[in-house]
């Protein structure tokens, strides 16, 4: 699988719908266990990591109507199956993930009928 392909849902590539600077951000979340935190009386930090899951933040640049909707289907399933880039390993295949809070602002209308859409910027967490 070639490197250049950054977003990859349920088989689509949507990695010209990022915007060119700052559309694409990679999170670790840790997931700890009740044992985890300063509960000791010396207060020093006790993890109990149980999982890490990936978080991505995307924002995309302005999309056309058409475009806004091909990617608001992508992800509106419960779970989506993503590829995607990540910076500690490098390509991540079939990952499941899901997305949720999925803002889009309407444009404009152009006078051929293209309607443009923008602010769209949503996470997928892995499962």
């Amino acid at each position: 699988m070639a490197t250049n392909k950054l977003l990859i849902i349920d088989g689509v590539d949507f990695t010209g719908y990022l915007k060119a600077s700052g559309g694409y951000a990679v999170k670790r979340n840790d997931i700890d266990g009740e044992n985890a935190g300063r509960v000791t009386m010396d207060m020093g930090m006790h993890r109990d990591r149980r999982a890490v899951k990936m978080e991505l933040t995307l924002a995309c640049r302005p999309l056309t109507g058409a475009e806004t909707k091909k990617l608001l289907n992508a992800i509106y399933p419960e779970f989506v199956t993503v590829t995607y880039n990540d910076p500690r390993v490098g390509i991540r295949e079939n990952v499941q993930m899901y997305s949720n809070n999925v803002p889009a602002e309407y444009l404009f209308r152009k006078p051929d009928g293209t309607e443009w859409w923008d602010g769209i910027k949503f996470p997928l967490i892995e499962k």
